[in-house]
């Protein structure tokens, strides 16, 4: 096995370990949310476990291998248990989103701790570099205001006819997030990366000035 071969290998188990990490965290919280406003939903569905192999769903998990992008599985709430259905299901997709930034923060605050106290390896750092830069992006993509992203439930918040178009057309919006994952040099993409360094940049700096 050359260099090249050796390195592509590694960055993609390095992937494969951000993935599962993020995911693991961005659903559990969604569970947990839902579950302290009263839907039994995610406990009845084992979802409500800090086990990240119940949140993973097998076949995206095995894209991350091929095509270098994965999925997860969705937590199934069920609003109708909620006191305020449409506040608290907001509040849920709200959970998703914030669980993303707070691993992006943390990753950031790892790095330069590791950096600063443990002269950590090129690999612990290419980790935690990818670790904060993957969840930034899930933390922007998951906000467009797209079915079934999160994004989505915001505007059943705020403009419930939008979602409620949205909801009679699953298919084709469905479809149009799957394109906007998978179209290259689509401006979606280039926009979610250009918000995404300085992001990065800020968290950094943030980290730094709580550390040094």
């Amino acid at each position: 096995m050359d260099l090249l071969t050796l390195n592509s290998v590694i960055q993609i188990v390095l992937l494969s370990i951000v993935f599962l990490l993020s995911i693991w965290f961005h659903e559990y919280a969604h569970a947990y949310v839902s579950s302290i406003l009263g839907d039994p939903t995610p406990k009845i569905q084992w979802r409500l476990t800090p086990n990240p192999i119940k949140h993973i769903d097998p076949i995206w998990f095995l894209m991350i291998f091929l095509i270098h992008f994965g999925w997860w599985k969705p937590v199934q709430v069920n609003p109708s248990y909620y006191k305020n259905p449409l506040k608290d299901e907001l509040l849920v997709s709200l959970a998703w989103p914030f669980s993303n930034f707070l691993m992006a923060f943390v990753g950031a605050f790892m790095f330069v701790a590791l950096v600063k106290f443990w002269q950590s390896n090129y690999l612990i750092k290419q980790f935690f570099q990818l670790f904060i830069i993957i969840n930034i992006a899930l933390w922007i993509f998951n906000l467009l205001p797209i079915y079934p992203l999160d994004g989505y439930r915001m505007v059943k918040f705020l403009k419930p006819s939008w979602a409620y178009y949205m909801e009679q057309h699953t298919l084709m919006f469905t479809i149009v997030m799957l394109l906007i994952v998978f179209l290259p040099g689509n401006p979606i993409w280039t926009i979610i990366m250009d918000i995404i360094t300085p992001i990065r940049s800020l968290f950094m700096f943030i980290a730094q000035s709580l550390i040094f």
